[in-house]
This record gives C-alpha cells, sequence and structure tokens, in this order.
C-alpha cells in the first residue's frame, strides 16, 4: 500500500492548491468528496432563490467541479443516483417529466431534491445551496431556461430532441450554477469554485452516519469505503486502481473470504489518495497511446510539492528556456557542465531527506487500472540517475520537427531542432520502429507504450538498455534511402547517442566522444570514417554539376555494415570517375581517406566479420567534419559579401 501512503502524503503537504483554479486549464486539486464534470449550462440565481438568466457554456470552459457521494461519484445503470448539487437536466428541472417523454423522469427529481434538503437542513448547510434548494423545488427550470432562449422546445412544448450543446443533447446537458449574494457582492458566485461550499458538503457528507472499520493506511478505526473512484487518468476513464465489486466471479475469491479481507481503506484517504493523482497526472503526466485503447501514464513527483526535473523528455527541455542563450557545445566535458548545473537547480528543493516517487498506470480492460511500473527514491538519488541518462546517452542533435497544422500550400511546418543531450524516449522509440506516413514516423499506440515500459528502468534504475532498440535504430540509420532526410538525420543523431549508451553501460564505462577522435583504433570506426570520406567525395563531385541523388556509400550503407570488405571494394570502384572530375580539388579528401584506410592493420581490413555498431560513431563524427568545414565556407561567403557591399 506504499503508493497510496505516498499520495496521501502528497495531498496533505499540498492542502493549499485543493480547489485552487489554474489559469492553463488543467484539472485543480480537488477536494474530498467532489470530481469533475462537464457542464452545459450556467444558471445564475440570487441568493433567494430566484432566477437571473442563464448561458450555454463555451468548451474551454465547461470543467466543473462538483460534489459526490460514494455512490453517485462510481454511478451507472438504469437509475443512477443523483449528485448532490451540480447535475444533469432530469435531475435538477421538477418539470422535466412535463417537458420530455421520459418515464419515470420524476423518480429523479425527487431524489435529488430529497437528498440536497437533507443537506440544507444540516448543521453544516450553505446559504448558497439553499438559495440554489429554493429555486428548484419551485419546478421551473425548464420554463425558464426555454423563455430565455437557452433551450429549445417544439410546437408541443416539449424539448427538442435532435438539438445538441455541443456533442451532448440538451436533453442531457449537465447544469451548473451561480448564486449572486447583494449583501455580499464580492463573494464567489460560482457555486462550484466557493471554497465555503466545499467545507460545507465535507463536513455535512463525512458526518453522516458510516460503517467503520480499520484503515490500512491511517491504521485508525474510520468511516471505510467500498466503491473506490474512477477516472484517474481523464474524465471519460472507467478503470479503478482499486476494486472488489466482483463477488460471484475470481477477483479475490479463492484467496480471500471476502473483499474487506483483501483490503480496508477509509474514504477520506481514498479521496485524498485518488485526487492527487488525477491532480499530478494532469500538471505533469506524460501520456502514451490513445485514451479509447487505455492510454499508459507516467508521473513522478516530489512528496512535498518540490519541483523534480522532467522524466520523459530529451535534455534541451532540461536546460529549458536558458539553452536558446547558450551557444552549441562541442566537447563532453562541457555540455556535463552545463547538465550539471541544471540538475543542480533542481537540488534547490530536493535533497536526501526527499521522497521522489514515480508511478506507471495503464489498463488492460476498461474496469482495472495496473501499476505498471512504481519506484521510491530519495532526493539525490533521483537527480543522480537523472543526470546518468543524460549523460551517458547525450549526443549532438539537428534535425527538423514536424509542427502542428500545415502553411499556407498545405505542407507541413517544421522546427528545426538543436541541442547536445539525450534523445526524448518517444523519439528513440519512433526513429527504432517507426514506419514513415506523411512525412512523420508514426508507431502503433501498443508498441509505443510497450517499449517505453522497457526504457524507463534504463532511465530510473540505470538498467542496460534492451540491444533490440539499439540494433533496431542502428539498422535504420543505415538505410538512408528508405526516409526521407530530416527523418534519417534524426535517425542517425538518436542512433549514435543509443550506441554511446550502450556501450558505456555494457563495457565499464567506455567513454565515446561526439567529436572526432582520429586516434580511435576500433575497426568498426574506422570504417565508418572511410564510408563518410567515400560519401563526401562523390556528393561533392556530383555537386558541380548540379546534380541531385543518393550517392554509392548512401545506396550501399546497409551492406557495407554487413560486409565491409566487400562492399569497400565496389564502393571505391564507383568513386574513381568521380575522383578524376574533380582532380587536385579533392586531393586533401583522397588523401585523408588513405590515411584512414592505413589506420586498419590489414587482417582486420579483409576480415568477412560484419561490423560492430560503433561504425555509425566514426560514420557521423567524420560527416559532421566535413559539414560544419561547409558551414564554415558558406559563412565566409556571407561575411565577404556583406564586407564588399558595406
Amino acid at each position: 500500500m506504499g503508493w497510496i501512503n505516498k499520495l496521501y502524503d502528497t495531498y496533505e503537504n499540498c492542502i493549499s492548491e485543493v480547489g485552487k483554479p489554474r489559469t492553463d486549464g488543467k484539472t485543480p486539486l480537488l477536494p474530498v468528496a467532489h470530481s469533475t464534470q462537464n457542464a452545459q449550462i450556467e444558471v445564475v440565481i440570487d441568493i433567494k432563490g430566484i432566477f437571473r438568466r442563464a448561458r450555454i457554456l463555451e468548451k474551454e470552459e465547461q470543467v466543473t467541479i462538483i460534489p459526490v457521494t460514494e455512490d453517485s461519484a462510481t454511478r451507472s445503470g438504469k437509475y443512477p443516483p443523483p449528485h448532490p448539487l451540480c447535475d444533469k437536466l432530469q435531475y435538477v428541472a421538477g418539470d422535466f417529466s412535463e417537458n420530455v417523454e421520459k418515464e419515470k423522469g420524476e423518480d429523479f427529481f425527487n431524489k435529488y431534491i430529497e437528498q440536497l434538503e437533507d443537506w440544507c437542513s444540516s448543521v453544516h448547510k450553505n446559504k448558497k445551496v439553499c438559495a440554489v434548494f429554493e429555486y428548484l423545488k419551485k419546478k421551473k427550470l425548464i420554463k425558464d431556461l426555454a423563455e430565455h432562449k437557452v433551450l429549445s422546445c417544439d410546437d408541443s412544448g416539449n424539448l427538442t430532441k435532435d438539438i445538441k450543446l455541443g456533442t451532448v443533447s440538451q436533453i442531457d446537458a449537465f447544469i451548473r450554477f451561480r448564486v449572486e449574494d447583494t449583501e455580499n457582492p464580492s463573494s464567489e458566485t460560482a457555486v462550484w469554485l466557493d471554497n465555503e461550499i466545499y467545507k460545507s458538503y465535507i463536513e455535512y457528507y463525512l458526518n453522516k452516519e458510516k460503517s467503520t472499520d480499520l484503515c490500512y493506511v491511517k491504521g485508525e478505526g474510520i468511516p471505510y469505503s467500498e466503491k473506490h473512484p474512477s477516472k484517474v487518468r481523464n474524465s471519460g476513464d472507467k478503470a479503478k486502481l482499486i476494486s472488489a465489486n466482483d463477488e460471484s466471479g475470481f477477483t479475490y475469491r479463492g484467496r480471500f473470504g471476502d473483499k474487506k479481507q483483501a483490503v480496508i481503506v477509509s474514504y477520506e484517504v481514498s479521496q485524498k489518495a485518488h485526487n492527487a493523482i488525477r491532480w499530478l497526472i494532469d500538471i505533469q503526466g506524460y501520456r502514451f497511446g490513445n485514451p479509447k485503447d487505455g492510454e499508459e501514464v507516467i508521473v513522478a513527483w516530489g512528496t512535498n510539492k518540490q519541483k523534480v526535473p522532467p522524466l520523459l523528455v530529451d535534455t534541451d527541455d532540461i536546460f529549458g528556456e536558458e539553452e536558446d542563450s547558450l551557444p552549441i557545445v562541442s566537447t563532453h566535458k562541457e555540455y556535463a557542465q552545463r547538465l550539471n548545473k541544471a540538475i543542480a537547480g533542481y537540488g534547490c528543493e530536493i535533497d536526501s531527506n526527499t521522497d521522489i516517487v514515480i508511478i506507471g498506470l495503464n489498463s488492460a480492460t476498461t474496469g482495472r487500472l495496473s501499476i505498471t511500473y512504481y519506484k521510491e527514491l530519495n532526493g539525490l538519488d533521483f537527480l543522480n540517475r537523472i543526470e546518468k541518462w543524460h549523460n551517458t546517452c547525450s549526443w549532438r542533435h539537428s534535425y527538423k520537427r514536424i509542427q502542428d497544422g500545415t502553411d499556407e500550400k498545405g505542407k507541413n511546418k517544421y522546427k528545426t531542432i538543436d541541442f547536445i543531450g539525450a534523445p526524448a524516449p518517444k523519439e528513440i522509440i519512433r526513429i527504432a520502429f517507426g514506419v514513415e506516413r506523411n512525412e512523420r514516423l508514426e508507431v502503433d499506440d501498443k508498441l509505443m507504450k510497450s517499449t517505453i515500459e522497457r526504457l524507463l528502468p534504463c532511465i530510473i534504475d540505470g538498467a542496460r538498455l534492451p540491444y533490440n532498440i539499439v540494433n533496431s535504430a542502428v539498422n535504420r540509420a543505415s538505410n538512408p534511402i528508405s526516409m526521407n532526410s530530416f527523418n534519417w538525420e534524426k535517425t542517425l543523431s538518436i542512433a549514435c547517442s543509443l550506441v554511446k549508451k550502450y556501450r558505456n553501460d555494457k563495457y565499464e564505462k567506455e567513454e565515446w566522444d561526439m567529436a572526432l577522435d582520429e586516434n580511435q583504433n576500433d575497426r568498426s570506426y574506422l570504417f565508418g570514417r572511410l564510408l563518410a570520406i567515400a560519401q563526401e567525395i562523390e556528393s561533392w563531385a556530383i555537386s558541380t554539376t548540379g546534380e541531385k541523388r543518393d550517392t554509392n556509400a548512401e545506396r550501399l550503407m546497409h551492406q557495407f555494415k554487413l560486409h565491409p570488405y566487400k562492399t569497400w571494394g565496389i564502393i571505391t570502384n564507383k568513386l574513381r570517375p568521380y575522383i578524376t572530375r574533380l582532380g587536385d580539388k579533392g586531393k586533401k579528401n583522397i588523401e585523408l581517406m588513405t590515411k584512414v584506410n592505413s589506420m586498419i592493420p590489414y587482417e582486420d581490413f579483409i576480415s568477412s566479420e560484419s561490423l560492430k555498431d560503433s561504425y555509425i560513431l566514426g560514420y557521423y563524427c567524420q560527416r559532421q567534419v566535413f559539414i560544419d568545414e561547409m558551414n564554415r565556407r558558406v559563412a565566409e561567403k556571407k561575411e565577404k559579401k556583406l564586407e564588399n557591399i558595406n
């Protein structure tokens, strides 16, 4: 029960956030015995229960905090129980049965108004809630809404069935209330944002007579809950973390005599823990997959409201806005210093006494929610593991990212991403297993979720990267003609990140630099350099004629990885006419190719053994030298052109 205990502690430590509206549209930390619903209509009355006005709500303002009972929070069936205050039209409108052809429509209102009256007659009553009760017992809500053109009726006076408020039929509209108090005009009018109403309902509901038993979390004999909340991952989520309502099935039968033997959690603890996890997921959780098919959710947090570094992002997001003002670093030492500084910023709030919790949630069915990953760490240990991941998986990245929407011509919009660091897990999965569609690398939701679960221990527990992911990334990078250029550039740099990380973990902290190492004698690394040199010679030669096509080095890259000696002979034969075309212009690169070639021992050179994954590092580093040199020449030309103009 450690997870629910940590969530309960988090709620208690963040009590100042309860009910506080958020400007970003996220769900606030909910009070006990409260939930959220999307309302379609807002009704305004005065403190005496007199109707003032009403309006239809826009989509972005529909989320409403409502008080709930244990039964109404999980309601279902043919006659679901009413909520205590805000609810659907059939519950709050006493004239519903007069305007809608629906059986037993009056029963819904009677149960609702009886429950509301009980609240208003208790010692915990609130005058604004009483005003709502005084208005609704007049049984004229639909009449008032129709007169003010909020609801539409047909010629017979019944509500029109085919009229919708957004995606919801007007007959099923959810109603919320505002109460204007002329005696206290500065008070909160929205009943769903009023702290006094929260307090009134919580005291009223928790003091109603309930069965008590030993709570497994608090260790006290207090009112317990048998119906635990759903809507953990989103407002439409039906799966539950705690559920034992299947008395005839095999949920607990065979291990326990009854569900109370399995687990007992008090109502208050259950509410606070579930409200805390909802809040945390909404403000800082990571979601993978389609909510309709069951999405994977992962969230990390400090139990005392400490700011923690983002968990499943690239290093660019760790640095934040500061990175935009800093130059690209060229060595691992510079990068490590900057990363240490960024991580140290979080250390101001996090120390060895801080509890950091990471939890992963997923559901195989619509009814049961599973904890797929759970870890508790002290603060400094957590920071060290995050730093290690971003340090050992770092590489230089420069690729285009497709943005939402299209340009004026209907084409995709792009943003160039330049940073040093570790790639985001989502991007790792896309380049390793993605299929290119509409210039995007797309991955099946199930594959995305299952692979995220495999990568999470690599980040948090320091586990070794699964080699099939590394191998797939290298193979994809070894086939540049299989995808467009910017997807391949991303695949290449991320593959280098993974190779560096894997070899660091496997071969006792083996280090590979992002810059070209001219003294590196690794066979695969040197062959990778040769391939990049051959590609540079051919691409330079064909650029002199204005021709645009893939080079032979790019076409044969995958074969080169499998059969380096044999394929190198084919590449060099095809390279001869381009060497002749360049003449003295290509002399520098020819000499470089000869030099690198001579660094490979003859036995290794003619070996039939395929190249190891380190070849991709040599290829990238040597290719990057040529790219940097070309960029330098272009920059010098621009400077000279500006000087001549001036």
